[in-house]
């Protein structure tokens, strides 16, 4: 309903669901995950209401499902470039696919509307650890050409180390991509407020720092990534300087929990809640369910 106030429902992973002023907005559409990682009870084909979908990047693991729920709801898609082409090849009409790349501003219609900002992947290159509150360093000044090296090397050992799931993973090749496309972050600004959505761990700071959202959604899987290159420092550290550039009210941690079975497991975000709650109180942290709408801009 219009007069309704937004919710932001977390639906696993970076994917969220978003009403607002009688609005549906999907920011990424990972709702039909790998087998053994837990679900939110959303299925691609189970979504029959959806207006736009703003993908962060191309990776399975954000934008798997998002053909599927553009043709079962008409929605328009916003993405990179490797998005569209991925959504085209999989029939998604030209007329559904906005690709972007960072300055755009996606008009929603009933005061709504979302600003897309260039971004960055976390360090898939690089050391990291489940532990939010363990120090990485190093890496540094790695080359494209090794960083890609090593991010395939990654991705071809996923059918190795989980070949009881390698038809899913065939499936997750024809529908998404092992680049990231060039990730993106949103900024949905409404009569309410405004929410900040990011999809992987890393940001341009001379582009967060001018943001000011009212609720920061703030990834926080795998090493970060400031400014092309691996934080050297602790998630938690790295999150409290995000939250010190940014300065919402709330925040919602995302990408947090198991993301293949037995191989990359929930990430122990204790410590970085702590070191917010402690360093940024600024912010209050909001704990996300899956599958629980939260009226997040209310006071």
């Amino acid at each position: 309903m219009a007069g309704a106030p937004l919710t932001l429902e977390w639906l696993g992973c970076a994917t969220f669901r978003v009403r607002v002023a009688g609005l549906t907005l999907f920011f990424d559409t990972y709702v039909d995950r790998v087998p053994g990682t837990g679900s939110s009870g959303v299925s691609a084909v189970g979504v029959s209401e959806a207006d736009f979908v703003f993908l962060s990047h191309a990776h399975f693991d954000h934008m798997l499902g998002a053909d599927v729920i553009a043709a079962r709801t008409g929605a328009s898609v916003i993405g990179s470039y490797e998005c569209a082409r991925l959504l085209r090849a999989n029939g998604v009409p030209d007329a559904q696919v906005l690709p972007a790349s960072g300055g755009e501003t996606v008009e929603c219609g009933r005061g709504v509307r979302v600003r897309v900002f260039p971004s960055l992947h976390s360090c898939l290159f690089a050391g990291s650890t489940p532990d939010s509150g363990a120090a990485c360093i190093g890496d540094l000044e790695v080359s494209h050409q090794l960083r890609r090296e090593r991010v395939a090397a990654l991705f071809n050992l996923i059918p190795a180390l989980l070949p009881q799931v390698a038809g899913y993973f065939a499936t997750a090749d024809a529908h998404s991509s092992r680049d990231d496309g060039g990730p993106l972050t949103y900024l949905l600004e409404t009569p309410e407020g405004s929410v900040l959505i990011t999809g992987s761990t890393g940001y341009w700071t001379g582009i967060v720092e001018r943001l000011h959202p009212d609720v920061a959604v703030l990834a926080t899987a795998g090493r970060p990534n400031v400014d092309g290159e691996p934080y050297q420092g602790s998630l938690a550290d790295y999150l409290v300087a995000q939250v010190e550039l940014l300065r919402p009210a709330k925040v919602v941690l995302c990408h947090q929990d198991v993301l293949l079975p037995d191989v990359l497991p929930a990430l122990d975000v204790g410590p970085a809640v702590a070191a917010l709650r402690d360093r940024a109180p600024a912010a209050a942290y909001v704990e996300m369910a899956y599958g629980e709408p939260r009226p997040v801009l209310s006071r």
